[in-house]
C-alpha cells in the first residue's frame, strides 16, 4: 500500500500537477508496515537501532541501512505508528498535540484551538451536519486544553491520553479529515487542477480522504498542514541513493517530522 498517490511526496508548494511515479525502488521495504492491531503510537525507541533490529536487513536492503545511518545524523528517536490507513493522520496528530503541550508553544496553542472552535462555522459552510461534528470537535478540544504536562509524569500522562484506545485521540484522528477536506473544498482555485479525473473536489474528499481506512494523499498532506498552520517535514527512506535521502517540507510553522517508508508514516525526533 502506498499512502501517497506517487511513489515521493512533492516539495512545497504545490506548483504543478503530480507527475507519473518514478521507476521502482531497487528492493522493497525489508517487512511489513507496524501491525493494524498493535498500539497507535509506540514508547519512544531509539532510532535507527530500533528498526535495525526489527527489520529483516539484507544485502538486497543496503541502501534502506545507508540511509537510516545518513538519519541517524540528525535523528536520534522514533514512534512506530499503528499501520492501519490513519498512521499519517496520527503521527501529525500525536506530534501536533505534543509540541503544543510545551510551555514556550502556548501562544500557538491558543491560536490552534481557537481554530478548531471555529471548525464547525466552515464545515457546516461546506456541507457537513454540524450536530455529527461536535462530537469529534468536542474531543479534539478536549485534547488541546486538558493535556497539557509540566513535569516528566505529565509527560507520561499525555502520551497514555494519546494512545487510549477509549480516550478522545481516535475521534481525534479521524476529525483531522474533515477539518483536510473543507480546507480542500474551500480553496478551490488551488487544488482543483490537481484533482481533474474527479467531477468536483467534494466526490474527492468523500472518496479519497474521509473514509478512515484510506490513506494519506500527497493532496491531503498539503491541505492539513495549511489548515493548522504548522509544518510537517518527510525524510523519505525509499532505498533509492544509499549517499542522500530526500526530504520534503510540507507548510510552516511549528514542525513535526515523520520517516515514510513505501506506505507508512511514522514519528522521528531530532537529537
Amino acid at each position: 500500500m502506498s499512502e501517497l498517490s506517487s511513489s515521493e511526496p512533492p516539495s512545497e508548494p504545490l506548483s504543478e500537477p503530480p507527475s507519473e511515479p518514478p521507476s521502482e525502488p531497487p528492493s522493497e521495504p525489508p517487512s511489513e508496515p507496524p501491525s493494524p492491531t498493535g498500539p497507535f503510537v509506540s514508547d519512544l525507541f531509539p532510532f535507527p537501532s530500533h528498526l535495525l533490529s526489527t527489520q529483516n536487513y539484507s544485502t538486497s536492503t543496503s541502501h534502506f541501512v545507508a540511509q537510516l545511518n545518513l538519519l541517524s545524523e540528525t535523528y536520534s528517536s522514533i514512534r512506530i505508528v499503528k499501520g492501519d490507513g490513519s498512521c499519517f493522520y496520527r503521527s501529525f496528530l500525536y506530534g501536533l498535540i505534543t509540541i503544543l503541550a510545551e510551555p514556550e508553544n502556548e501562544s500557538e496553542r491558543l491560536r490552534i484551538i481557537e481554530y478548531v472552535q471555529k471548525s464547525i462555522i466552515t464545515l457546516e459552510e461546506q456541507g457537513y451536519d454540524p450536530l455529527i461534528m461536535e462530537g469529534f470537535q468536542e474531543e479534539l478540544l478536549e485534547l488541546l486544553t486538558s493535556t497539557i504536562p509540566s513535569s516528566r509524569s505529565g509527560s507520561l500522562n499525555l502520551h497514555t491520553t494519546l494512545t487510549d484506545p477509549h480516550g478522545p485521540s481516535q475521534m481525534s484522528t479521524w476529525y483531522c479529515r474533515p477539518l483536510c477536506s473543507s480546507y480542500i473544498k474551500s480553496h478551490p482555485e488551488t487544488f482543483t487542477p490537481f484533482l481533474l479525473s474527479y467531477p468536483s473536489l467534494d466526490s474527492y474528499c468523500k472518496s479519497e480522504i474521509e473514509p478512515s481506512s484510506i490513506e494519506s494523499s500527497e493532496i491531503s498532506i498539503q491541505a492539513i498542514v495549511k489548515a493548522f498552520g504548522v509544518k510537517v517535514g518527510v525524510e523519505y527512506l525509499d532505498g533509492h541513493d544509499e549517499e542522500k535521502v530526500v526530504r520534503h517540507v510540507f507548510g510552516e510553522g511549528l514542525e513535526i517530522n515523520m520517516l515514510y517508508r513505501p506506505g507508512h508514516y511514522d514519528l522521528i525526533y531530532k537529537k
